[in-house]
């Protein structure tokens, strides 16, 4: 019997069913449901930290978290800030790591992380910390967050990181003190910058606040030393090394760009954009302080400063041209280029105790400048104790006006007169050598400061003129020759006044010298010299005393204290009787004395040079002949006397027609008790 016929069984597939744009759909939603599900069980794998140091160079900070007191908190929870987009943003950031780990582009660079304060802050973690009275102890030392994180420290905003950050391998988040030095001890220019506050040592140490038990249990029993209140520095010396400084090869690890790089000097963009903005730890641009304290080194130099802390403190500021008021820093020349103090305390001195000290001298100027120079520094010497003494004058008329005041704004005038007194004191102590320029401005601002003192109390005092070397000697002489004005030199047999040449007449520093062929040439001769002066002198004796006045004093007879006027001047005649001729100023020979007096007469001042002459030998025979050491105190004043007159009469070989009698009479009675000393 034949089988019957099977039907054929038709299959519904389903996908084949659909068709078109709904095929489509259907299949990218399948795959992108397996998308997400893929996509979500990476992201919670790679969030957990068991993840992270699956890239080899992530073991170490790995280690040290796991380690840490944050080992309870996902890594994800500090490195992502809160909030969908942080999350978003730190997946993002961590595929850009993989890729930089596939390619190996990671040894390039070191592994860099920003931690934005509010994931710290964020909710059940630190978010009421910064606000705290509470305080810590780390290392010995009080610690307050709300005193650091609630003010801006320095001009800067903290950041967590700014203390809590990996400097030592091994830690995670943990503070470090070096952390702490770099701002407690790194100077500033910022006025506002309290220093001293900050670098004190009870600004963090707090001993008076400490319990007598603590104190004992020091290495060294501390009792005494806080009760009797001593200071730290007399024990402790040196504690901190370092100065925090920022080389600007620092910026070429991460930056490359001109235009970035140029805003190296400027600070405050600076710490804007590195703290504040991504906040960057301190050590990544700074070099580190160090503050401990130093086991002595027996054949180091001793730490002078530890008890003579003010010793050379005005030096310095003079120098470095800082540290005065109401005047701009102004540094040396010498400071500026790297000179030391021992580029100019070359010389070495030795006192009754056998200590050695390192001095300067003017000759130090000429091991480096040349032949000369050392007149230099007497000039500056010079100028200070002239320019001191005038400005003490005036700093005693202006405390006497202010002192005497009841004016409501006393205290301000005061505050300001010991501004004053400060900048009077640091070029008295500093000594005007170590910058005479700076020295220069300081008095000129002190002056100033003076000056606005008077007018806040309303006092009528006028003070005299007290002006800038700077507005009376041209720039390319000022730098050197600062307060040459006050500087007298002898020229021509006759003293020179800088100070009525360049002040009262205003006459030009290349009016008399030059730098054609030697610098600071003098280049007028005494004609030159004359040429000015004596067609002023041609018609009166005035002009004549201001250049002259040793001839004027023995022609008048008031030189080495007599009173005997030469003969002619007692007949009324004048200078220009016999040393003008043709309206001329001259220097006659013995024929003028032909003009008033009879034949013969001019042979007679051959014979008083002849006398001078003889009699001047006679005393320095005389004068050699003698053994001080044979002489009693008297004896040895008289010697000295003697040869100081004829000294003087052999400095102007024509003194003696001045007043022969006189000069005669001067070397007679030298002559005289020379001898009376053999």
């Amino acid at each position: 019997m034949a089988k019957p016929e099977e039907t054929p069984v038709s299959e519904k597939r389903f996908f084949k069913t659909v068709r078109g744009w709904r095929r489509f759909l259907l299949f990218s939603g399948i795959y992108l449901g397996l998308f997400l599900v893929l996509l979500a069980g990476a992201a919670e794998y790679t969030s957990r930290p068991s993840f992270c140091p699956t890239c080899h160079y992530m073991e170490t900070f790995y280690n040290s978290w796991k380690t840490s007191a944050h080992n309870k908190v996902d890594c994800v929870e500090c490195h992502f800030e809160p909030g969908l987009s942080g999350t978003i943003k730190g997946k993002a950031n961590g595929l850009v790591q993989i890729v930089n780990y596939v390619t190996m582009s990671y040894k390039k660079r070191k592994p860099w992380a920003e931690i934005p304060d509010n994931t710290c802050n964020r909710s059940g973690c630190h978010e009421t910390q910064q606000f705290k009275d509470s305080v810590y102890d780390f290392e010995g030392v009080a610690f307050s967050h709300k005193n650091h994180l609630e003010d801006f420290r320095r001009g800067k905003k903290l950041k967590c990181i700014s203390c809590h950050s990996q400097i030592v391998q091994g830690t995670h988040m943990e503070v470090t003190g070096s952390t702490c030095f770099n701002c407690h001890f790194k100077k500033s220019d910022d006025p506002e910058h309290k220093y001293d506050k900050l670098s004190e040592c009870n600004t963090c140490h707090g001993f008076d606040n400490k319990p007598k038990e603590v104190l004992a249990a020091l290495r060294y029993n501390h009792v005494n030393v806080v009760e009797k209140k001593y200071s730290c520095e007399g024990c402790h010396s040196a504690v901190v090394q370092g100065k925090g400084e920022v080389g600007k090869e620092r910026c070429f690890q991460c930056h490359f760009e001109t235009e970035r790089l140029e805003k190296y000097d400027d600070v405050e963009f600076m710490h804007t954009t590195h703290i504040a903005k991504h906040t960057l730890k301190c050590f990544e641009c700074h070099t580190p302080i160090n503050h401990k304290i130093q086991p002595m080194d027996p054949n180091a130099d001793p730490d002078c400063a530890s008890c003579h802390s003010n010793a050379h403190n005005a030096q310095v500021s003079l120098f470095s041209g800082e540290n005065g008021f109401n005047v701009e820093k102004s540094p040396s020349a010498m400071f500026s280029n790297g000179m030391n103090c021992k580029g100019c305390h070359i010389f070495h001195e030795i006192d009754k105790n056998d200590l050695g000290t390192s001095k300067s001298g003017g000759s130090a100027c000429e091991s480096c400048h040349g032949e000369g120079y050392d007149r230099i520094v007497k000039e500056w010497e010079q100028t200070a104790i002239e320019r001191l003494k005038i400005i003490k004058s005036i700093y005693n008329v202006s405390e006497q006006n202010i002192k005497g005041s009841s004016s409501q704004k006393k205290a301000d005038a005061e505050k300001m007169l010991g501004e004053a007194q400060h900048n009077i004191r640091l070029v008295e102590v500093g000594k005007a050598v170590h910058n005479a320029q700076f020295a220069d401005k300081l008095l000129v601002g002190a002056y100033s400061l003076m000056k606005e003192a008077l007018t806040v109390v309303g006092s009528s005092a006028s003070l005299p003129s007290f002006v800038s070397n700077s507005e009376v000697i041209p720039n390319e002489c000022y730098r050197c020759h600062s307060g040459i004005q006050e500087v007298n030199v002898k020229k021509f047999d006759m003293t020179f006044s800088h100070n009525m040449h360049i002040l009262n007449q205003k006459i030009a520093c290349d009016r008399c010298h030059s730098n054609a062929n030697k610098h600071g040439e003098t280049t007028i001769t005494k004609d030159g010299c004359n040429n000015c002066h004596h067609s002023k002198a041609k018609d009166s004796d005035d002009a004549c005393n201001k250049c002259h006045p040793f001839q004027n004093q023995v022609y008048s007879g008031a030189a080495f204290g007599k009173n005997t006027p030469d003969i002619m001047k007692e007949g009324g005649s004048k200078c220009i009787d016999c040393h003008v001729e043709g309206g001329k100023v001259v220097k006659p020979d013995n024929k003028v004395c032909l003009k008033c007096h009879d034949s013969g007469y001019d042979e007679m001042m051959d014979e008083w040079k002849a006398d001078v002459k003889k009699l001047t030998a006679e005393v320095n025979e005389l004068i050699s002949s003698i053994d001080r050491n044979t002489l009693d105190d008297q004896q040895r004043s008289d010697l000295d006397e003697v040869k100081k007159n004829v000294s003087k009469i052999s400095s102007y070989p024509s003194i003696y027609v001045h007043n022969n009698e006189m000069i005669n009479t001067i070397l007679s009675d030298g002559k005289k008790k020379l001898k009376g000393m053999k």
